[in-house]
């Protein structure tokens, strides 16, 4: 009881960083398909920083902490494409993005949680590496379950006092602001553009 009350502390803890990015997607997913999309996105995501844990714990984490924080890219590029986008994307029967890599949500929205999971890999693996095999499949067992309920807050949240609106009329300069800061954030976080500089 005590490894799953932690689990889901440590997973609340770790995951407001992206709590109002994640808020952001679901504000903007207007279709029912498109939040189940977010859902799925989010699930996978989140489930291959779990994987990157688990490999780092095992010492297969091959690559160190500032060269995951490259990862950082990814939510700066999406910003960028956003912010370019211009304003045809207000059609709610459009994807959001267009060009080809991020041409649908589960893809995009795995991209991101990918991204943001590259920071809070310094929490999850030496808590992960403290626990024995009972112990660390609980917590397996936890961190899985409480990404659907994480994104169900996310999406509830993202439908009280009309957020959404707010969001959708300012989204050409809100959402690439939101993504680009983060992407900058896990560059930093993670020393990264110091260890790229290191090398010039």
């Amino acid at each position: 009881m005590l490894t799953v009350l932690t689990m889901a502390m440590t997973f609340i803890a770790t995951g407001i960083d992206e709590m109002l990015l994640l808020i952001i997607l679901f504000s903007m997913a207007k279709r029912e398909k498109d939040v189940r999309d977010v859902f799925v996105g989010q699930q996978i995501g989140m489930t291959l920083v779990l994987i990157m844990t688990l490999l780092a714990v095992y010492g297969l984490g091959f690559i160190t902490r500032e060269w995951v924080g490259l990862l950082g890219i990814l939510p700066i590029a999406v910003g960028i494409i956003e912010f370019f986008s211009g304003e045809e994307e207000d059609d709610d029967d459009k994807i959001l993005m267009k060009t080809a890599i991020f041409s649908n949500w589960i893809f995009r929205v795995a991209l991101i949680a990918i991204a943001g999971g590259a920071e809070e890999l310094a929490i999850f693996i030496p808590y992960f590496s403290s626990l024995h095999v009972k112990e660390l499949l609980i917590a397996v067992v936890t961190f899985t379950l409480m990404i659907p309920i994480w994104s169900g807050i996310c999406m509830r949240l993202a439908r009280v006092g009309n957020i959404d609106l707010v969001i959708n009329n300012y989204r050409r300069f809100i959402v690439p602001i939101i993504f680009i800061g983060i992407g900058i954030n896990i560059l930093l976080e993670n020393n990264t553009l110091k260890a790229i500089f290191s090398l010039i």
